[in-house]
């Protein structure tokens, strides 16, 4: 996840409404908001990005069992029905037991230009490179090796989730926005092994790491749905304050501005409203 270096005309528009926004969630999470960042030696940091648009009549050709033909998703409404079909069960339970509680992570100026140039409320995205092991995705070789010494790590402990696969998100739509167009996200598909979720069990960013000589190796914690007490531990971490959530979605992921957070919310907590007064009452 490189942070953005520049943007079309069409693209700080939306940035700069996205910031007004989010200056709501300034009580959760008190980062910094979106701004053009740069390495230690000035150069900027970019990401690169592939994506699909969401689009009527667009066939995605998603690798999961049962693909299906995209939404439009002109619509927050739309957007939430796409979510409520096709996003991972396990991650969406734990979306609703954390009181909505979003992942997010910053869009590429590519992706953002394409979000306003189609008026979509939603990108699915699928392919887009892990970088995690990329020297520039940080600005330093020290961060490229911490996360390669973590696939090390990760890998001797059995997880199938690793930097080498994954991507980063934050429960934070500001730290988000430092890389981009702030969106949450919402991996599809239920194939085993294929949406999967780590961060730092005491919470709080992967990198940097802590300085002091005192501190103690952070324990990673897991999730992939396969435990029953999965949803109640990913639900803990999406509550947290700003922390790093790495997540693995092989077959891509639905990316929704944060723009949309407040109307987005309000319908799915409505349609679990009607999914709960269905499942008891009829």
């Amino acid at each position: 996840m490189r942070r953005a270096s520049s943007f079309t005309a069409s693209a700080l528009f939306v940035s700069s409404i996205l910031i007004t926004s989010l200056q709501r969630h300034s009580d959760a999470c008190y980062l910094l908001p979106h701004r053009r960042n740069v390495r230690q030696d000035g150069r900027s940091l970019t990401r690169k990005s592939f994506f699909t648009t969401v689009m009527p009549s667009l066939l995605m050709p998603l690798v999961y069992q049962n693909a299906h033909a995209a939404d439009d998703l002109s619509t927050t409404k739309e957007a939430a029905q796409y979510i409520k079909k096709y996003a991972n069960q396990h991650f969406l339970r734990s979306v609703i037991e954390s009181d909505y509680n979003f992942l997010y992570r910053g869009l590429s100026p590519d992706a953002n230009k394409q979000l306003v140039d189609e008026n979509s409320c939603g990108l699915v995205i699928k392919d887009e490179p892990f970088d995690l092991l990329d020297n520039e995705t940080y600005g330093s070789t020290a961060a490229a090796s911490y996360f390669q010494s973590l696939e090390v790590q990760m890998n001797a402990n059995g997880l199938s989730i690793r930097p080498s696969n994954s991507h980063m998100g934050t429960t934070c739509p500001l730290e988000a926005a430092k890389w981009g167009t702030a969106v949450s996200i919402w991996p599809i598909g239920e194939q085993l092994n294929s949406v999967q979720f780590a961060w730092m069990e005491e919470g709080g960013l992967f990198w940097p790491t802590p300085t002091s000589k005192s501190s103690t190796p952070k324990t990673i914690a897991h999730s992939d749905g396969t435990h029953k007490t999965d949803d109640k531990r990913l639900s803990h971490a999406l509550r947290g304050d700003a922390w790093e959530i790495m997540f693995r979605a092989d077959n891509g992921f639905l990316a929704v501005p944060a723009t949309f957070d407040d109307k987005l919310k309000q319908i799915l907590r409505q349609k679990q409203r009607e999914s709960f007064v269905t499942h008891h009452y009829h």
